[in-house]
């Protein structure tokens, strides 16, 4: 077994010395406590070979007591290369599952933000449609109570439309906003009637 790691080829060559001589290698201890792979097989031969239980391992010559801490430390090996496989394996699986559910969350996200903002898009050009709808009502009418009622469906459309407003200003009366894109003129002072209150400038004037 040529391909035994330093450390492990030292431990097992000073279990062998240690089994046929009783003389033990310089930190041998310490280099079957910090072997990873199959310190708790070593440390058991180890600690046997210090009781009255080396005779199981005396029987066997040196070659013969080597190969078998050889084969041990190959079976200990394989079983440490599968294991390291498997959780590799399973890890690789479970970080790839993470990343496309990630990216699936993503896209869904994605979606949804496409979906509400052509949502919004509709309803902005259907508010707009209907703030024109009722602006061509507004140019026909023909009484107040129609002008102030047109003026108030405006104003509630009026923040989804973008329409941009030529004069603005706060109503006398009520401080609601008053804009020359949203209300109606009345035909007397040619104020813009409030579309809270339906004041205009007839009512401050005669205040």
């Amino acid at each position: 077994m040529d391909n035994i790691p330093y450390e492990a080829r030292y431990i097992i060559d000073g279990l062998v010395k240690l089994c046929q001589t009783c003389f033990e290698p310089r930190d041998l201890d310490l280099f079957i406590r910090r072997n990873g792979i199959d310190a708790s097989f070593f440390q058991q031969v180890y600690e046997d070979l210090h009781t009255d239980k080396r005779g199981k391992y005396t029987a066997l010559s040196a070659s013969e007591f080597k190969r078998f801490l050889e084969v041990e430390y190959g079976q200990q090996a394989k079983a440490h290369a599968e294991y390291r496989a498997q959780y590799l394996d399973t890890w690789f699986n479970q970080a790839k599952a993470g990343a496309e559910r990630r990216a699936q969350e993503k896209a869904d996200a994605e979606r949804q933000a496409q979906a509400k903002a052509k949502e919004r898009e509709e309803y902005k050009k259907k508010a707009r449609a209907d703030f024109d709808a009722l602006g061509k009502e507004m140019a026909n009418a023909t009484t107040r109570v129609e002008l102030v009622e047109l003026g108030r469906k405006r104003t509630e459309l009026a923040p989804y439309t973008g329409v941009s407003y030529v004069y603005e200003n706060h109503c006398w009366n009520c401080k609601a906003h008053i804009s020359s894109a949203i209300h109606a003129q009345c035909p007397d002072c040619t104020f813009y009637i409030c579309g809270s209150c339906g004041a205009c400038l007839c009512g401050f004037l005669n205040y």
